[in-house]
């Protein structure tokens, strides 16, 4: 019996830590059979790209932006994933470069948002277990990397900091040692500037030294 070739796609959890909370960005679908359903931005694979590719075009035609980590996470391959015809796709966690822009959506969605992680509804096709997968590579990364440096903007505090790594440890962290050590990765550098308009008194403000991922030894 002839078998059809199934799509190949690609599809990216674009991920940010704002307001406190982990958050993913999601866009709402204009395509049958899934018009007003929500997903992640995805896209499938021309005869011209490789998966990595792809990605950054889905990334483009979600938020207007090129620059970002970009980490291969999982190749999804269920059989009813999609009910149209059969589909692999690769997921790809996507870490933007935080400048302060404001996505924006293509005509390819009717618009995108961000949605804390633990606040996603159903999704199409398989998306909500890609944010899950996603969601837990990230969270195993924060035990051996710098991960957490480019889930904030480009400037911040070290509280922020470590907010980033409780919330998605979901651990308390002694506020003393978690500084220390982290001064002692050189692998942040101080502004001049501090954060200002709260009560408690300014705080500085830190940057990665750089804006690659690096393998660190935070917790033993």
């Amino acid at each position: 019996m002839a078998t059809q070739n199934p799509f190949a796609a690609t599809d990216v959890g674009i991920f940010r830590f704002e307001g406190g909370r982990l958050q993913v960005f999601l866009v709402d679908l204009m395509i049958e059979p899934f018009i007003g359903s929500q997903a992640l931005p995805g896209t499938l694979v021309r005869d011209t790209e490789d998966l990595t590719s792809a990605s950054k075009r889905a990334y483009r035609e979600a938020t207007g932006h090129d620059r970002g980590y970009f980490e291969q996470v999982f190749t999804f391959s269920g059989l009813d994933r999609d009910p149209r015809q059969r589909s692999i796709s690769t997921a790809y966690i996507v870490l933007p470069e935080r400048d302060g822009q404001v996505p924006r959506t293509s005509e390819k969605y009717a618009r995108g948002f961000w949605c804390d992680v633990d606040k996603v509804p159903e999704l199409a096709f398989d998306h909500k277990r890609i944010v899950k997968v996603c969601v837990d590579r990230i969270r195993a990364k924060l035990n051996y990397s710098s991960i957490a440096l480019l889930l904030l903007p480009q400037q911040f505090t070290l509280t922020e900091l470590q907010t980033v790594y409780e919330y998605c440890l979901e651990r308390q962290i002694d506020k003393r040692n978690f500084r220390k050590k982290m001064l002692s990765l050189d692998i942040l550098e101080a502004t001049e500037l501090r954060r200002t308009g709260e009560r408690a008194r300014p705080a500085m403000l830190y940057r990665a030294k750089e804006r690659d991922m690096k393998i660190i030894q935070l917790f033993k």
